[in-house]
C-alpha cells in the first residue's frame, strides 16, 4: 500500500490506526485484506510494512503481522479512494453490494447464503462470494467474466469442483478456496481445474481436509504463481508434499503451509527451486534433516508456534546459519533447555540476517554482553523473561524488549554497551521500570521512538539532552502526576529541533495550582501532546474525573490558579513595598550615620588606628568652606590661626593627601582635629561636599567624642534660619555660633573668641 501513500491525507499517520482499531469486527482476521488486495502493487508483500513498524503500537508481535497488514491495507484504500468511489445498485442481484472506482468494479456478494450463483455483468474485476453455500462449483459459471481479476470463493463449505469451474478467468489473479471441505486429490480437483487460470499468482487452498499431499499435476499449469497457502500432512518420512508437479512453477517465491504435520529433508523443498519465503504456522516437526533449507536462496522464514522440535533444533540453527534469510521469525519456537539469547544470537553471528524475532520464547538468560550481528537492523525480544542483558549493537535500528522484566537492571545499568549507535526506535513497554538510570539513552543521537508506556514511572529520571531528533515519546499507563522543571526544561529543548510527540494517557495528573505550570506548560505545547480521551485528573479534594478536552481543562485550572496567584503576588507586592519604604526611611533618617560608620570603619582598618578619647590630634581646627570663600581661608584664617595664635589648621588645598578618595581625607581629617570650623554661605549650603563635611564632623560629634561638639559654626554671609536645612538649624538652636563682622574693630573681637573656642 505503500506505493499509494501519497492518497493519504497529510495528518495520516499509522498511529491514527489505533484511534479507530475498536471498529474493527471481533472477527477480523488476514482474510479481510484479500478482499481489497487488488489495490496492491504487484509487488507488495509483508516485509514492506517494516518501514512504517516504529509506529506499531506497544504490543505488538509478529502474531498480529497479517491482521494490522489488512488493517493498513483496508484503512489505506478507504482514504484513498474515498472521494473517487462510487457506489452502485447491483441490478442482478439486489443483496449485494457493487462499488466501482476509478479502475474497478467490485462485487460483495458474501454471507448471503447463496446456493447458485447469481449472473454477473462481464465487466465485474473483483468478486467476493465467501461465506455462501456453493458445495459444488459446476463447469462454465465465470466464462463471461473475463476481466476478473479477483475471485474468494472462502468459507463456502465447498467439496467438489467440476474440472471447467474457471473456464475463461484467463485474467484471474488471485484464487481463495480456503476454509472449505476440498480433498487434495483428483477427483476433487480435477487435473484440468486450474489450467484456464494463466494470469493467477496466488492461490489459497489452506484449512481444508486435504490428504498427504496437494496432486502436483494439477498445481503444475499455474506457471506464474507467485504466492502459495496450502497445508501439508506427511506422515511418511521418504515423502515430499512438494513433487516434481511443483517443478514448472518458476516463479513461486512465497510458500505459506499452514497446520502441517511432516518429515523435513533435503527432499522436502528439492522442487521449490525459486522460493524466497517460507511461513511454517502450526507445525508439527516428525523429523528434521541437516541441509534441509541449506543452498536456497531464502530471504524471509517464519516458524511460528512450531511443536514438537526440540531434538531437531540445533540442526535447524546450523541450516538457517548457511541460508541467506534476511528476515527470521521464531514466535513460541524456543522453549525449556533453549532459553539462551546468547545461543540463538551465536548461530546467527555469521549470517546477513536483518530483521529478527524471537518474541514470545520465554527466554530469560543472555550470558555475557553480545555483540549483535553487524548485519542486524531490527531485533524483536519481546514477551520473554529477560532479567538483563546488555549489547554491542553496531547497525541496530529498532529493538523491541517490551513485556519482559528489565525493570531492576535498569535502574543501575544500561541495555547498550555501544558508545555511539544508529538506533532510531527502543520499545521498552511493560517491564516494571519505576526508574532509569540518567545515561540509558547515551549514545543513541538517531533515536526518534521511545516506548515506556506499561511501567511505574513517576517522572523522567534520563537524560534527554542528546535526544535532539525524537519524534515520540510513550509515557502512557504509567504513575505520572506532572513532570519535574528539569523534565520540563529538557522537553523544551527538543521541541525547538523535532516536532515531538508525547502520549501521557492512563496516567493520573495532579491538577492542582501546585502544578500550575505543568499544566500551564502542557496547554500551551498540546500539539506536542498525542491526543486521547484517557487523560485524567485528580483534584485538590482527591477526585479523579477524566479529561475530554485536555486543553480546555487545563486553561479552566489555570484560570483558577491565575486568581489565587493575582492574591498572593498582589499580597507580597505589598509586603514588600511595606518593607522597603521602612527600610529605606529608616536608611534615610540614619543615612550620615551610616555613611560615617562605613569611612570611620574604612579608615580604622585600613590605618589600624585606634578611635578613642585619648587620642592625640594632629590639627587644631579643620576648616571647612565653600572655594568662594578660598581667600579668606588662605589670608585670614591662617595668619589669625597659625601666625598669631599658633595653631595648627587643616585646609583641604594644602593638607588632603593626593590620590586619596575625597570622603576619605575629609573623616581623616575632621577626625585628626579637635574642632572643626564651618565657614557658612549660601555656596556652602549649595556644596556637596561641604555639607558632607559638616554632617561627618556632626557624626564625629556623636560618636567619636562622646556627645562633645566639635563644631563651631561662623557665618560669613548674613542668611536667614529658613534658609537653613534642618540638621543645621537643630545645631544653631542648641549650641553657640559667630557671624563675621565684616569690620576692622569686631574683627579683633571675632579672632579672638574663635582663638578661644578651638583653645
Amino acid at each position: 500500500m505503500w506505493k499509494y501513500e501519497h492518497a493519504l491525507p497529510s495528518d495520516f499517520s499509522v498511529g491514527l490506526m489505533w484511534k479507530y482499531e475498536h471498529a474493527l469486527p471481533s472477527d477480523f482476521a488476514v482474510g479481510l485484506m484479500w478482499k481489497y488486495e487488488h489495490a496492491l502493487p504487484s509487488d507488495f508483500s509483508v516485509g514492506l510494512m517494516w518501514k512504517y513498524e516504529h509506529a506499531l503500537p506497544s504490543d505488538f508481535s509478529v502474531g498480529k503481522i497479517m491482521k494490522l497488514t489488512a488493517f493498513l491495507v483496508v484503512l489505506g484504500i478507504l482514504y484513498g479512494i474515498s472521494e473517487s468511489a462510487l457506489v452502485l445498485p447491483c441490478d442482478f442481484y439486489v443483496q449485494c453490494n457493487c462499488t466501482r472506482n476509478n479502475r474497478l468494479l467490485i462485487t460483495n456478494c458474501s454471507n448471503l447464503e447463496l446456493a447458485e450463483l447469481p449472473k454477473f455483468p462481464s465487466n465485474v474485476n473483483v468478486l467476493d462470494l465467501s461465506y455462501n453455500l456453493f458445495g459444488i462449483l459446476i463447469a462454465k459459471n465465470f466464462e463471461h467474466l473475463h476481466h476478473l481479476i479477483q475471485l474468494n470463493l472462502s468459507n463456502n463449505n465447498m467439496f467438489l469442483l467440476h474440472q471447467d469451474a474457471f473456464y475463461g478467468l484467463t485474467k484471474l489473479q488471485r484464487l481463495h478456496l480456503n476454509d472449505n471441505e476440498l480433498s487434495y486429490n483428483l477427483k476433487t480437483f480435477p487435473r484440468l481445474v486450474f489450467k484456464p487460470l494463466k494470469s493467477l499468482t496466488h492461490l489459497n487452498i489452506a484449512n481444508n481436509i486435504g490428504a498427504n499431499k496437494f496432486p502436483g499435476e494439477v498445481i503444475s499449469y499455474l506457471t506464474n504463481l507467485k504466492d502459495l497457502v496450502i497445508d501439508a500432512r506427511i506422515t511418511e518420512p521418504n515423502e515430499t508434499a512438494f513433487g516434481k508437479g511443483f517443478l514448472p512453477l518458476t516463479h513461486l517465491q512465497k510458500l505459506t503451509i499452514r497446520y502441517c504435520n511432516m518429515h523435513f529433508s533435503n527432499y522436502t523443498f528439492q522442487n521449490l527451486l525459486y522460493l524466497k519465503s517460507i511461513n511454517l504456522f502450526h507445525c508439527t516437526i516428525q523429523s528434521y534433516e541437516y541441509g534441509t533449507l541449506c543452498g536456497r536462496h531464502l530471504k524471509f522464514l517464519n516458524l511460528n508456534r512450531i511443536q514438537e522440535h526440540e531434538n531437531y533444533i540445533n540442526a535447524i540453527m546450523d541450516d538457517i546459519k548457511n541460508t541467506t534469510v534476511d528476515v527470521l521469525i521464531m514466535h513460541r519456537f524456543f522453549r525449556h533447555q533453549f532459553n539462551s539469547l546468547g545461543y540463538i544470537l551465536e548461530a546467527l553471528n555469521k549470517t546477513a540476517i536483518q530483521k529478527l524475532y524471537i518474541n514470545g520464547n520465554g527466554i530469560f538468560y543472555t550470558g555475557n554482553f553480545i555483540t549483535l550481528p553487524k548485519s542486524l537492523l531490527h531485533l524483536d525480544l519481546s514477551k520473554n523473561e529477560l532479567c538483563d542483558l546488555e549489547f554491542v549493537m553496531p547497525n541496530l535500528i529498532f529493538l523491541n524488549l517490551n513485556e519482559n522484566r528489565l525493570g531492576s537492571s535498569l535502574q543501575w545499568h544500561r541495555y547498550s554497551h555501544s558508545n555511539i549507535t544508529r538506533l532510531k526506535v527502543i520499545y521498552l513497554s511493560n517491564n516494571g521500570i519505576d526508574r532509569l538510570i540518567v545515561s540509558i539513552f547515551h549514545g543513541h543521537p538517531q533515536l526518534e521512538v521511545i516506548n515506556l508506556s506499561r511501567n511505574t514511572l513517576a517522572d523522567i529520571t534520563f537524560d534527554l539532552a542528546q535526544l535532539q531528533n525524537l519524534k515520540m515519546l510513550d509515557l502512557s499507563s504509567n504513575r505520572i502526576s506532572s513532570l519535574s522543571p528539569m523534565s520540563i526544561n529538557g522537553i523544551n529543548e527538543i521541541f525547538k529541533k523535532s516536532d515531538l510527540k508525547i502520549n501521557l494517557s492512563k496516567n493520573v495528573l495532579q491538577c492542582s495550582c501546585e502544578t500550575y505550570q505543568f499544566l500551564k506548560w502542557m496547554a500551551e505545547n498540546s500539539n506536542h501532546f498525542m491526543p486521547s480521551n484517557d487523560y485524567k485528573c485528580r483534584f485538590s479534594n482527591g477526585s479523579i474525573l477524566e479529561i475530554q478536552e485536555f486543553k480546555h481543562t487545563f486553561l479552566q485550572i489555570a484560570r483558577e490558579c491565575e486568581s489565587h496567584a493575582v492574591l498572593i503576588i498582589c499580597i507580597s507586592i505589598a509586603i514588600f513595598a511595606m518593607l522597603t519604604v521602612t527600610i529605606m526611611g529608616l536608611v534615610y533618617r540614619y543615612r550620615w550615620r551610616i555613611r560615617y560608620l562605613y569611612y570611620m570603619t574604612k579608615s580604622k582598618y585600613k590605618q589600624n588606628k585606634p578611635v578613642d578619647n585619648c587620642y592625640q590630634h594632629k590639627y587644631d581646627a579643620f576648616i571647612s568652606y565653600a572655594d568662594s570663600e578660598l581667600d579668606f581661608v588662605l589670608k585670614d584664617c591662617i595668619e589669625n590661626f597659625e601666625q598669631h595664635g599658633h595653631k595648627t589648621l587643616c585646609i583641604h588645598q594644602r593638607d588632603f593627601i593626593p590620590g586619596e578618595e575625597i570622603a576619605n581625607n575629609i573623616t581623616n581629617a575632621i577626625h585628626e582635629s579637635r574642632k572643626t570650623i564651618c565657614i557658612i554661605t549660601r555656596s556652602f549650603l549649595d556644596s556637596y561636599y561641604c555639607m558632607f563635611e559638616y554632617n561627618m564632623a556632626r557624626m564625629e560629634s556623636i560618636y567619636s567624642r562622646n556627645g562633645q561638639n566639635i563644631l563651631f559654626l561662623v557665618f560669613y554671609e548674613q542668611i536667614r534660619p529658613k534658609e537653613l536645612p534642618l540638621i543645621m538649624l537643630e545645631v544653631v538652636q542648641q549650641h553657640s555660633y559667630i557671624e563675621y563682622p565684616h569690620d576692622e574693630q569686631g574683627n579683633v573681637v571675632f579672632w579672638a573668641k574663635l582663638l578661644e573656642a578651638i583653645s
